[in-house]
């Protein structure tokens, strides 16, 4: 990052955000943990002095909330005692915002009353870490989530503890939820909201293969990824796809655009999207004809965020061997196995990719590995493990803190403005 950056830019440059998700008993978001890093050397995802100002940035920028956060979706922060007492969740939207503390915190009678102030402003409390601990019960009535980590406790403590939680009437959630086994278990036992790594981790079913409809759509996604673009060619392959066709028109046609003109024709189209950005629309949208239906919608727009994190770092870097294109595709692939439920040993043949990313998603050691390694890393704040992996890869941490954050407004941007095959259908 040069000496010349933006003013705007240097208000949120210093802090490392991670969004992590939370879903409810049908695999449906409900909202996401926001974890906060203030600056390359802090250690712990909590709010202080020094980074109030990134939240009130935050929620106050031109973006919007909405649009880093999701929209509607819930979020949840961990504040800690210093940040309740000056009042720093007020810098995020009520009814959106839950104010995330350890147990003990309740014990505090400052913290306490401005919890109380919080829920009667229309913030929602969670109690993080809940362990039953009986100096807390009388308090516990002001949260209305609890998060147990299941993870820490074996199944006959959890069970104890989550008879604890429904007697004081709030909502659970089962905190690192790290492979089926432990999703299916903490359903059985009836908790209601899960978070954790597993659903990056699929149950592989053995012995499936893509089907006529996901070749087809690889074989135009190899027509898109060429060096010098063919629109005659190409305008020929989008016209034989009827979806396609009708989404790219859609798409042009909307008020995200404003053509004085209607968009009447294939043709026309490519030629006024412009190559780089009817790429990047092509492959999303290829991506989400890929995906089965079932699958959680945060699971393909995880995919589209890496892949555009990715490119923004490299855009910001110039590394020979890390092309911003070629970052965007190892990022949008990444998720591949969740997304369809097969080995990736059964897919990278199907991708237009070189040798090196094919081992990058293979998971071997190499280069690119490790740009996957930093993109994990970020997701689950492990904020030691990300300063190591970008101290290696030569990236500038502040470069990477804001290609985050432009990555998930960016992501959040592309969904909005129709790019999915629901909405086109729907008129959205």
């Amino acid at each position: 990052m040069t000496d010349e950056t933006a003013p705007a830019d240097r208000c949120f440059l210093p802090t490392f955000l991670a969004r992590q998700p939370v879903f409810d008993v049908r695999g449906r978001l409900w909202g996401h943990e926001l974890l906060f890093r203030c600056g390359p050397e802090a250690d712990r995802a909590v709010i202080t002095d020094a980074d109030q100002a990134t939240v009130s940035v935050t929620a106050e920028s031109t973006f919007g909330p909405e649009d880093f956060f999701g929209g509607n979706a819930r979020i949840l922060i961990n504040f800690d005692q210093r940040s309740i007492l000056d009042d720093v969740p007020y810098a995020l939207p009520p009814g959106q915002t839950v104010v995330q503390v350890p147990e003990e915190a309740l014990l505090s009678e400052g913290v306490f009353r401005a919890l109380e102030g919080l829920v009667q402003d229309g913030y929602s409390v969670a109690v993080d870490g809940f362990t039953g601990r009986e100096d807390c019960a009388a308090r516990l009535g002001i949260a209305g989530l609890l998060i147990i980590d299941v993870l820490a406790h074996g199944p006959g403590r959890v069970t104890q503890l989550l008879e604890r939680a429904r007697a004081c009437g709030a909502t659970t959630l089962a905190k690192k939820v790290e492979t089926m086994e432990a999703y299916a278990q903490a359903r059985h036992l009836g908790f209601t909201l899960f978070q954790g790594f597993f659903f990056k981790r699929p149950e592989l079913v053995t012995g499936r293969k893509l089907t006529s409809h996901q070749h087809s759509r690889f074989a135009l996604l190899k027509a898109v990824e060429v060096r010098e673009p063919d629109f005659e060619a190409l305008a020929r392959d989008i016209q034989a796809d009827v979806s396609i066709s009708y989404r790219l028109l859609f798409y042009l046609n909307s008020a995200a655009f404003a053509f004085s003109q209607p968009i009447r024709s294939i043709r026309q189209a490519i030629v006024l999207l412009g190559w780089k950005q009817l790429q990047s629309w092509l492959r999303v949208v290829i991506l989400s004809d890929v995906m089965p239906a079932h699958k959680p919608s945060e699971l393909f727009f995880t995919a589209v965020q890496r892949a555009k994190f990715l490119e923004l770092i490299a855009l910001s870097h110039e590394f020979p061997e890390a092309q911003p294109d070629s970052m965007f595709l190892l990022g949008l692939f990444s998720l591949l196995e969740p997304m369809l439920d097969m080995p990736m040993t059964g897919i990278v043949d199907n991708l237009p990719l070189d040798d090196t990313l094919k081992d990058a998603l293979l998971a071997r050691p190499c280069y690119h590995a490790k740009w996957l390694d930093l993109v994990r890393a970020h997701e689950k704040g492990h904020w030691e493990q990300l300063d190591a992996l970008t101290d290696e890869l030569a990236l500038n941490r502040l470069v990477v803190a804001v290609s985050y954050y432009k990555s998930v407004l960016w992501a959040n941007a592309f969904f909005k403005h129709g790019a999915t095959q629901a909405e086109a259908e729907t008129g959205a």
